[in-house]
């Protein structure tokens, strides 16, 4: 069973929640190490935290400092035969990870007991676009939802100009970020413009000379950086958020 969410009735639950928070993630979705490095590096020079979900064994997601990138698991149960194998093999490879985001926001009740199963702390595969005042919730009274509010890929496919209105940040809440290192490599700028990279996807030599000229997927991402750090604005990983919500938990009981 695939479940459908109302946020309209989990504001209603707690309409004064305030949890205003900022978070950018990456999906690394099988990008080679020389893209992730790229997202990685312009991470560093901004100082700017981030989540990283991971598709798959990368030496250099393995390399990073725990203090400034968190790993979660970013698997691929759509196209899966045995759901739990496939959590299992990317838990082998990135032990210490509480999160996960599935690859397609594939979820339903049977998934979400696995994850408790594995000792999965949270799970960001809910989309709720650019709502207001936003903030985690219970599953299962095990399993932290955190909502994710922005994502790159429905930016370029909807056509808007890539200038900084375009994320949103003045909105309350929580602001959970979603970009993906090919895009960000690439500056993609719209569908068709990913359609004619997409067959080069490992291979950074050629993507080169396929990047976006101007406004794409990296301006908004540089732009998002530029924010936190100009405005002295604290970034914070989704294990933060989940800690943060644990904490609220408690203060509510």
């Amino acid at each position: 069973m695939v479940l459908r969410y109302s946020f309209h009735q989990i504001e209603e639950k707690n309409p004064l929640i305030s949890f205003e928070k900022i978070c950018v993630t990456l999906d690394i979705d099988w990008a080679c190490d020389e893209i992730i490095e790229h997202s990685i590096k312009l991470l560093e020079e901004y100082d700017v935290t981030a989540t990283i979900f991971a598709t798959h064994e990368s030496s250099l997601l393995k390399s990073l400092d725990r203090k400034h990138f968190e790993i979660g698991i970013h698997p691929n149960l759509a196209s899966s035969d045995n759901y739990e194998k496939t959590i299992d093999s990317l838990l082998r490879i990135y032990p210490n990870s509480i999160g996960v985001r599935c690859h397609g926001c594939l979820q339903s009740t049977n998934i979400f007991r696995l994850y408790i199963r594995k000792g999965l702390k949270y799970d960001s595969s809910t989309y709720i676009p650019l709502r207001e005042n936003l903030y985690p919730w219970w599953r299962l009274k095990k399993l932290v939802c955190i909502p994710f509010y922005w994502t790159d890929d429905t930016m370029f496919y909807s056509g808007f100009s890539f200038d900084s209105s375009q994320l949103h940040l003045s909105n309350n809440g929580l602001k959970l970020y979603v970009f993906h290192p090919i895009h960000i490599f690439a500056n993609t700028q719209s569908g068709e413009h990913y359609r004619k990279l997409k067959s080069f996807y490992h291979q950074p030599d050629k993507l080169i000379n396929l990047r976006g000229k101007h406004g794409g997927t990296q301006t908004l991402f540089v732009e998002l950086l530029r924010y936190l750090q100009e405005g002295n604005v604290e970034s914070y990983t989704c294990r933060d958020i989940y800690r943060e919500w644990i904490r609220y938990s408690k203060d509510e009981q």
